[in-house]
């Protein structure tokens, strides 16, 4: 027993350190009992093996707190929204779209809907099983009419939105392949945006420091015919407005972060 115990100690510090995670990339909704044991599968695996970061929610039979999947929502810059057959009958899936298409809204979120085994007809205008599903959550909360329009809104804007569907590329591997695909592309494209954000902020830079070497140069001499004083002027205009300028680019850029 006590070398057992003796191996037990050796191995608890090795257990105890957690990986750093990041905030999530990739935010999958999705109807869990539905697809989590074939379909998600592999699109898990399509996405980690593309070293993409991702969440979703496997908690959702437990009742996962709303507060965290909204959080990790707002933490993902994109969302991948699986429209299928029973999407509706989970009031954790409704809620889930509607604040995907609140950050939506506010350009804070990309949303790829797939529609996997549905229409995208199915999904705006709530016709068949999905639409048929709808209508159980609609007569559930026939009290609350502001919550079924605001779910109503939320699968109406999202199928709107380009996306993937299973009657272009099936329900297996080929329908993970355009998902992962679409993913990658639509964070690279994101990538590039906020680089070129950076490089029009140097422009800036590089236009207000010739600005200033121009006032300096030309305007400044021009008053000032003493050399002493020339320099006196230089000294306090020129350098104070740079470092004004490179502060406010500085905040600038922190806060495209």
């Amino acid at each position: 027993s006590r070398k057992y115990q003796n191996k037990k100690s050796l191995r608890s510090p090795m257990a105890e350190p957690q990986p750093y995670q990041r905030p999530p990339q990739v935010f999958i909704s999705f109807h869990g009992d539905e697809l989590r044991d074939n379909f998600i599968r592999y699109l898990v695996w399509g996405l980690r093996d593309e070293r993409l970061n991702l969440f979703i929610d496997r908690g959702e039979a437990n009742r996962r707190e709303i507060r965290n999947v909204f959080t990790k929502i707002e933490d993902s810059n994109i969302a991948v929204v699986i429209f299928s057959k029973r999407y509706t009958e989970s009031e954790m899936c409704l809620n889930e779209l509607q604040k995907i298409h609140e950050h939506s809204e506010q350009n804070r979120l990309l949303v790829i809907p797939v529609f996997y085994d549905v229409s995208k007809r199915d999904v705006k205008s709530l016709e068949g099983e999905f639409g048929n599903h709808f209508k159980e959550m609609r007569e559930k909360y026939k009290n609350d009419p502001l919550r079924i329009l605001t779910w109503e809104d939320s699968l109406s804007s999202i199928a709107d939105t380009t996306g993937l569907t299973s009657e272009e590329h099936g329900t297996g591997l080929g329908l993970v392949r355009e998902i992962v695909s679409t993913v990658k592309s639509k964070l690279l494209n994101s990538a590039g945006g906020r680089r070129r954000r950076s490089m029009s902020i140097g422009l800036v830079f590089v236009l207000a420091s010739t600005a200033v070497f121009l006032f300096i140069i030309f305007i400044a001499r021009n008053f000032c015919a003493d050399v002493r004083i020339y320099k006196a002027v230089k000294c306090l205009l020129g350098v104070p407005v740079l470092v004004g300028v490179l502060h406010q680019l500085y905040c600038l850029s922190t806060h495209n972060r």
